[in-house]
């Protein structure tokens, strides 16, 4: 008798088991499959987003189907694991299907896109819909008749319709969070996507045959199933109930279609400060799932007590407008999540703090503040969404009365919907009203329609017409307004840097970074939010997400003068050039100022960013306006592998491999497709940033980029390194370089950066192919297989002594330029520069070993001053020490330098004596700027600050300083003698502090509290 108890709670234990592994698979599925189709269709927002919506349409029609189908099939458990088996299935068949695409643009997209600047962009897209409708569709359909199918078979003759499916809806996607973080953190970066794939589909294999096996005990021991549903709601007959259900439906089609228009929008602006990074993306996508999860279990649980009408239960009026409430608490819950986006970063530096102070981990202490972060963000509304859906569903199904079809219908609504938010999100709301205004849009759409169904119920029809003019006026007003009151502060969003976020700390911190900075350009486009800023009287930055990506700095301009120079002079005639990525336009122009340059192609995912390369006109030479150049709006990926183009050098700007999709960049598929479209002789330039990558990182890079080419050089500047790469030997001939290099207008950009003459340019030339091999001989290949960049540099984000580590490492395998120079010198002069870059080879190891530890923040050790001393005396002209030296007397004058100091004795609250010291401190904050700031020494909190500009600023900076400091000396002994007048020895400490900020407040014309020191370091992007 116990085991017959038994049976049925172990079944239906197994069955859930089975639909929470389900979900898991299904979240691995979808994120793989927009992984590889990526691959083939490119990784622009449309083609991703092209490729998502058919996976959601997939859904949407399988649940509309299968919804249909249970009608008529008598053992759905059997049924259900011939889904699960048929998802494996075609799984399977996706990816050989995926192998054929892969052979297809040589002969379809490349007819397509050779001339695609003549050629409408619907036809690309058009072709890409069917092949991923093609490769999706059926595997997709089989995931959205999960649900209903399954739902038909656990709820149907019992009396819990909606929490049945409640339960199943939280555990599927609980499951799809666990997919969610195991795919994210641990399956694709341990085992690559073939393996997690084949992992998904053996699960899917399994968890069918378990479902054959289940249904003859299923059927023995649960409750047999009835054609209708008896839920403990009554069958709703009524026409005017029935109309007021159906728009319950369309409002969970409504709710689908603001939830991922939030999901869209709100994922791009907490981008900004936990990253576009894999992990960052998990955290965001594995919050919002949590939450739905968490919302539709609590509505199982309430559920529970639910009784028919007749028993006394609760009325099916009463349940459409709970529905109509739970979509006002959406809108609401939205609306503030959106306005608390204003303090986004502030909260997030509090977490980091919190969890850095538990963890000596930073990556991990990093992900824990994140994802409290989305969490605390994005979990209300999202809970609330999760309610919405079994509520629906229950709804639904006492019109309908047949569970499977009222799940099916309630779930391709949803997603119907998803798919228009997500496309119209992306597309057309921020183009049009941006980002805050969009969700402030989305929110009244998601509360008005909730209040639409509430009115529904109201008896007198001029009531409900009154109440939906009422919510289409408002929303059309807030949709054609010219203005609206802005919550958040654009200037801010515009200025935030994730890399320097002790500008950003405090209010007053954040005031004074508004006040020092200028926003040259700011948009939020489809794919990034992008911005031009400059620190008044400093340096110009370009930032993507929050994160500086180039600036004027004269680091990031060798580095980028470099990426564009050095390719064309090492090409002995290149006419036509491929650039990867705008920027801020510096490697473009670059590339334009050689004369024998024809054509120029510039690939470029996000349109927005050419306003950005506008703003830097003045370091690019106004490339954009230049006839020669062609602009192509796709991923630079994309683009080779849509294309029959071949040119003579193909370079990019800095992309970063730790961002989101990047790392494909970064692959031996990527490098060899590259190779493949070169001409004979071509020459590859590849970025290869020394922060932010471990040692064994850059390894990786470099022995990738070694398997696409035979020849193989790396330069580097003071701050990055360059990768060259050809299939035909790359000759170094010094009178040719001279003679390239002699042009004046390349002349000019790379005499700017200690790069002007042959010998300067080689100067910076680490190792050919033999060093790079020895160098990355133990690197680990990354492909589009394994992903190991994409999930293995962001573990190394941040860490300040990356730069020394990998300066050193490359250095070890340093090789002598005589190696790789031509034959062509003259035997009697061989010996001279034999001699001459012997000579030059021992400046290059000194210099290199100053560099690794100036970028390690070590130039107050002794050793360093032992290799200036030595480089100083007797290789001054050498051209990597001069770059060095400039940036090393650069960051000294920037070093806040003590101007004077008081130490004045005053009387706590308790009569103890206490001394109060106080400083005044000047620091060189741009070309332009000095600070002068005076501090509460012990405190280490600024009392007031004065910025002084013009020239003469650092004189006039200590006349202030020197005549504030005498008054509040001056004060101090007044304060002094009174005291001693009233029999006291020393003043209290109270009211002289406060008389101290007043005078400093008055000649300054600032006082705050802030943390010292304020001024962040100069923009840098390694920064």
């Amino acid at each position: 008798m116990g085991f017959e108890r038994a049976m049925p709670i172990l079944i239906t234990a197994l069955i859930y088991l089975i639909f929470f592994l389900s979900g898991a698979t299904a979240l691995v599925y979808e994120v793989v499959w927009v992984r590889k189709l990526s691959l083939v269709f490119g990784g622009s927002h449309l083609a991703v987003t092209t490729v998502l919506a058919v996976v959601m349409g997939g859904l949407a029609l399988g649940s509309w189907l299968f919804g249909r189908r249970v009608r008529t099939t008598r053992n759905l458990l059997r049924l259900y694991g011939a889904l699960e088996i048929g998802i494996a299935f075609f799984a399977l068949l996706f990816i050989a299907l995926l192998n054929l695409y892969s052979l297809m643009p040589a002969y379809s997209f490349e007819s397509l896109t050779e001339h695609s600047h003549q050629l409408p962009r619907v036809a690309l897209l058009t072709l890409r819909i069917v092949l991923a409708a093609i490769a999706l569709i059926v595997p997709t359909t089989l995931l959205g008749g999960t649900l209903p199918v399954l739902a038909a078979f656990m709820v149907r003759g019992r009396r819990a319709v909606g929490r049945g499916v409640a339960y199943l809806y939280a555990l599927n996607t609980f499951g799809a969070v666990a997919g969610c973080f195991g795919a994210g953190f641990y399956l694709l970066g341990r085992f690559g996507v073939s393996n997690t794939m084949a992992g998904a589909i053996t699960v899917n294999v399994l968890l069918g045959i378990a479902c054959f096996a289940l249904q003859g005990p299923a059927a023995r021991y649960l409750e047999a199933g009835e054609d209708e549903a008896p839920a403990p709601l009554s069958a709703v007959t009524l026409p005017e109930e029935k109309a007021r259900i159906g728009l319950v439906v369309w409002g969970i089609g409504v709710s689908g279609f603001c939830a991922l228009g939030y999901e869209v929008l709100w994922t791009r602006v907490l981008g900004i400060v936990i990253g576009t990074n894999v992990y960052g993306f998990t955290l965001m996508l594995a919050a919002f799932l949590t939450g739905i999860a968490a919302g539709s279990g609590a509505y199982g649980l309430w559920a529970r007590r639910l009784r028919p009408p007749e028993e006394g239960g609760c009325p099916v009026s009463k349940l459409i407008g709970g529905f109509g409430v739970v979509q006002i608490v959406i809108g609401l819950s939205a609306l503030l999540v959106t306005i608390l986006i204003r303090d986004l970063p502030t909260r997030v530096f509090f977490l980091q703090d919190l969890f850095l102070s538990q963890s000596t981990d930073l990556f991990r202490a990093r992900q824990f503040a994140n994802f409290a972060l989305v969490f605390s963000y994005l979990f209300i509304p999202a809970f609330f969404m999760g309610v919405a859906f079994p509520l629906a569903g229950t709804l639904d199904a006492c019109r309908r009365r047949k569970v499977g079809h009222a799940v099916g219908e309630v779930l391709t609504c949803n997603t119907l919907g998803a798919i228009l938010g997500t496309v119209v999100s992306g597309f057309v709301l921020i183009q049009v009203f941006g980002i805050e205004r969009s969700l402030y849009l989305l929110a009244t759409v998601n509360a008005g329609f909730g209040l639409l169904i509430l009115a529904r119920l109201l008896r007198g029809t001029p009531r409900r017409l009154a109440t939906a003019g009422t919510v289409l006026a408002v929303v059309g007003v807030m949709a054609v307004a010219g203005t609206m009151p802005r919550i958040w502060d654009a200037k801010y969003f515009a200025i935030y840097r994730t890399n320097q976020p002790e500008v950003f700390r405090t209010p007053d911190l954040i005031a004074e970074a508004k006040r020092h900075t200028d926003v040259l350009y700011y948009a939020e486009g489809i794919q990034s939010i992008v911005s031009s800023i400059r620190i008044r009287g400093g340096y110009q930055a370009f930032l993507r997400n929050g994160r500086i990506e180039a600036s004027d700095h004269n680091e990031s301009l060798q580095n980028q003068y470099a990426l564009g120079h050095l390719p064309m002079l090492l090409h002995r005639n290149p006419r036509k050039v491929l650039v990867i990525g705008a920027g801020s336009g510096i490697t473009l122009g670059a590339v334009s100022l050689h004369p024998s340059v024809s054509e120029m192609t510039l690939a470029e995912v996000e349109p927005k960013v050419l306003g950005v390369t506008r703003s830097f006109a003045a370091y690019n030479h106004g490339v954009l306006e230049d006839r020669r150049l062609r602009v192509a709006f796709s991923d630079g990926r994309n683009y080779l592998a849509t294309t029959g183009e071949r040119y003579d050098v193909i370079t990019a700007d800095p992309i970063h491999p730790w961002l989101s999709g990047a790392g494909y960049n970064y692959t031996r598929e990527y490098f060899e497709l590259a190779a493949e479209h070169l001409r004979a002789g071509g020459i590859m330039c590849q970025w290869l940033p020394l922060y932010d990558l471990s040692a064994d990182d850059l390894r990786s890079v470099v022995r990738t980029f070694r398997q696409a080419y035979r020849h193989v050089l790396v330069w580097m500047t003071q701050g990055d390194a360059m990768l060259i790469g050809s299939n035909a030997p790359i000759l170094l001939s010094e009178d040719e370089l001279a003679a390239r290099i002699a042009v004046p207008a390349v002349a000019a950009d790379l005499a700017r950066v200690q790069m002007g003459s042959a010998t300067d340019l080689l100067s910076y030339f680490v190792m050919g192919t033999a060093g790079a091999d020895r160098f990355s001989h133990t690197g680990r290949i990354n492909t589009d297989d394994n992903l190991y960049l994409e999930f293995s540099v962001p573990r190394s984000t941040g860490k300040s002594a990356l730069p020394e580590v990998n300066v050193n490492a490359l250095a070890r395998q340093r090789e002598s330029v005589l190696a790789y120079l031509d034959d062509s010198v003259p035997p009697a002069d061989r010996l001279a520069r034999e001699n001459r870059w012997m000579r030059l080879d021992r400046a290059a190891a000194l210099a290199l070993e100053a560099r690794a530890i100036f970028l390690g923040g070590r130039y107050d050790s002794p050793r360093f001053g032992l290799l200036v001393s030595e480089l100083e005396g007797n290789y001054a002209a050498f051209a990597p020490w001069r770059f060095l030296r400039s940036e090393y007397l650069e960051e000294m004058a920037s070093s806040p330098l003590p101007l004077d100091q008081l130490a004045l004795a005053l009387l706590d609250e308790s009569g103890r004596r206490v001394v109060v010291n106080v400083a005044a401190v000047m620091s060189r904050v741009s070309r332009e700027l000095t600070v002068v700031d005076f501090v509460d020494s012990d405190e280490r909190v600024i009392i007031g600050q004065a910025d002084i500009n013009g020239r003469g600023r650092d004189g006039s900076a200590k006349r202030l300083a020197a005549e504030v400091m005498e008054a509040v000396r001056l004060a101090y002994n007044e304060e002094l003698s009174g005291a001693e007048a009233r029999g006291k020895p020393l003043p209290d400490q109270a009211e002289f502090v406060r008389r101290m900020r007043e005078i400093i407040a008055t000649m300054t014309g600032r006082q705050h509290g802030n943390p010292y020191p304020a001024q962040g370091r100069p923009i840098k992007e390694s920064a």
